[in-house]
């Protein structure tokens, strides 16, 4: 039984798709549940299709308490919010950068410690659960013109190899960091903005 976050475009649609085609029950989150029309009417018995904003934290609580009320337990959190800018630091605006950071590195946290009060207080006792955070190539090596959005998948790995340590081991509960490269249709959320002319 999984909690997928980012559930419209790229990793977290294809990972909602492969679950749900392998017989498993998703509960998909993203801003907007209409984007997963096709989804919803192919998988009506085996999702849950919930709205979620990841840098609102009632809307955190509001997903994790009707997934309690429907399913009573969780198994694995798929954690994917995020998305970028492309344009060269100089150029990005402050507000436009924090805005970024709400949802790709707040919303990340507020999603991981959410799912740990979950696996510890509401499964079964030792039962525990998988808390995957998704990361990025950028999260190792920064990509120009992605200069923010690199610093934010580095946060990513730092939070969660220091989360992962923090688990006792009773709790059962296993923290990964997920990296790699996926054929997706991500980069078509992808912000730009223009760039200087200096470069």
């Amino acid at each position: 039984l999984f909690i997928v976050t980012g559930s419209s475009v790229g990793l977290g649609r294809a990972v909602t798709e492969y679950a749900l085609s392998q017989g498993d029950i998703v509960v998909t989150t993203l801003r907007k549940p209409e984007v997963l029309a096709d989804l919803a009417s192919k998988y009506d018995s085996s999702q849950l299709v919930l709205k979620l904003d990841v840098s609102k934290t009632e809307d955190i609580k509001a997903v994790f308490a009707k997934s309690k009320e429907t399913y009573g337990r969780l198994d694995i959190v798929h954690n994917n919010p995020g998305y970028g800018v492309f344009v060269e630091a100089e150029s990005l605006p402050d507000d436009a950068s924090r805005q970024m950071f709400d949802v790709n590195f707040w919303g990340l946290v507020n999603i991981s410690k959410e799912t740990i009060r979950f696996f510890r207080e509401v499964n079964k006792p030792g039962v525990g659960g998988r808390l995957l955070n998704s990361s990025s190539i950028v999260g190792i090596s920064g990509i120009p013109s992605l200069s923010i959005y690199s610093a934010g998948a580095h946060t990513w790995r730092g939070f969660s190899d220091a989360l992962s340590k923090e688990l006792k081991p009773e709790w059962n509960i296993k923290a990964f960091l997920t990296l790699g490269s996926f054929k997706t249709n991500g980069l078509q959320n992808l912000i730009k903005f223009p760039f200087l002319p200096a470069y």
